[in-house]
């Protein structure tokens, strides 16, 4: 690994030196901008994008089963590529994108810190470059932050000191470049403490060395298993205030939390599992009986100080047929296969429609985060950009 990283970081140089050299992502005025448009109303929604990775191989990217999506990272020559495929979600009507590094991690055989720095580093230029139109940004950027070992296995997980030691790095790269870390695809609780905890020691560490530093607020997203559980069996109504008090007692500012690269089938029950517990509603900006009231009942501006921390939910599943609890990609001969059930009119029918309550009120759980994962393509977004755009509610 070390052999190839060397080859190819000579070629990635020359391409990055090619290019202008991004600045520091910008001030933050347009993602405050969107973060109270969500908050002051059920009716309001981001747009994210979808499956990267599977993009990138569609478009020709060698998906060589060792090191994923990485791949466009470590080889200069797809780097074109990955900022074309940006590019097709933000023309789709994305309004965040998420930058091509959930893949550099020890797990696939990064082990050398400062080379994943340096690699999720060009990840969040190649990002902040695709969403930049002259000085102005016209969508958000969010730092991907990955399973450290593999994808969909809380039993594989770093004990919790070295897994925080290992997020160091990533969260330094990216940060110059992005709006909001995104940990994503989490299997368990521990991994996303693991993330509020390198973030928490990131920003004192910065604050010690160079004055006060802008902190990039927090999602967090959970895979789930096909009956709406967590991967580790635990409950998304048990995790939910677990995080919220975890990250406001660092502090850090968690802002969501989002479920994906599981059937949409199992983000559907885990929303009815929070509808269906009144006792987190106190948790939610958006309560699942507040969906069909004015905006102004759910203003963020109505906030006491005996209040917890609230959050915004979201979800993007992928188009990926089950996943064996004991898969790995380390053993996998070849990519997940893909269901057929899932065209745009249907995610958008069966799953996102109902998802923001638009049909049914009954369903509604107010999901503010809408987009995609694995196999869900420009196709798709365009189309749930269409709807979003027409829909009344």
């Amino acid at each position: 690994m070390i052999a190839l990283l060397t080859s190819c970081f000579s070629k990635t140089r020359r391409y990055i030196n090619k290019q202008t050299k991004m600045s520091i992502a910008p001030g933050n005025e347009l993602l405050r901008k969107n973060l109270d448009r969500l908050r002051s109303s059920p009716n309001e929604t981001l747009l994210l994008d979808g499956g990267t990775g599977e993009e990138l191989f569609l478009r020709g990217v060698k998906d060589d089963r060792k090191i994923w999506s990485a791949t466009a990272i470590v080889n200069g020559e797809y780097h074109g590529i990955l900022e074309k495929v940006h590019r097709s979600f933000i023309d789709a009507g994305s309004q965040a994108i998420t930058t091509n590094s959930y893949g550099i991690t020890p797990g696939v055989g990064f082990t050398d810190g400062d080379e994943v720095k340096r690699l999720v580093e060009i990840s969040g230029e190649i990002a902040r470059r695709a969403v930049t139109d002259g000085q102005k940004s016209i969508a958000l950027v969010l730092g991907s932050l990955g399973p450290l070992v593999e994808s969909y296995r809380p039993d594989l997980i770093m004990k919790h000191d070295d897994g925080v030691k290992k997020y160091k790095y990533p969260i330094e790269g990216l940060y110059p470049f992005v709006d909001i870390f995104l940990a994503e695809t989490m299997s368990i609780s521990d991994e996303a403490f693991q993330v509020i905890d390198a973030l928490s020691i990131f920003y004192q560490g910065q604050s010690q060395n160079q004055g006060e530093l802008a902190q990039h607020p927090l999602l967090i997203s959970f895979t789930l298993r096909s009956d709406g559980k967590v991967r580790s069996g635990e409950s998304v109504t048990e995790i939910i205030p677990k995080l919220i008090h975890y990250a406001h007692n660092k502090p850090v500012e968690l802002i969501g939390v989002l479920f994906n690269c599981c059937e949409p089938e199992a983000i559907s029950k885990a929303l009815q599992e929070i509808r269906s517990c009144p006792k987190i509603h106190c948790y939610l900006y958006h309560p699942p009986d507040q969906a069909n009231q004015s905006s102004s009942t759910s203003s963020s501006e109505k906030v006491t100080a005996s209040q917890p921390p609230r959050i915004l939910l979201g979800a993007y599943a992928n188009r990926l047929t089950p996943v064996h609890e004991d898969w790995a990609l380390a053993s996998s001969e070849e990519a997940q296969a893909m269901r057929e059930d899932l065209l745009p009119d249907d995610y958008w029918r069966e799953f996102v429609d109902r998802w923001r309550g638009h049909k049914d009120v009954a369903n509604n759980s107010t999901v503010s985060f809408i987009g995609g994962c694995c196999g869900i393509g420009p196709s798709h977004i365009s189309f749930l950009s269409s709807k979003l755009k027409n829909s009344s509610h």
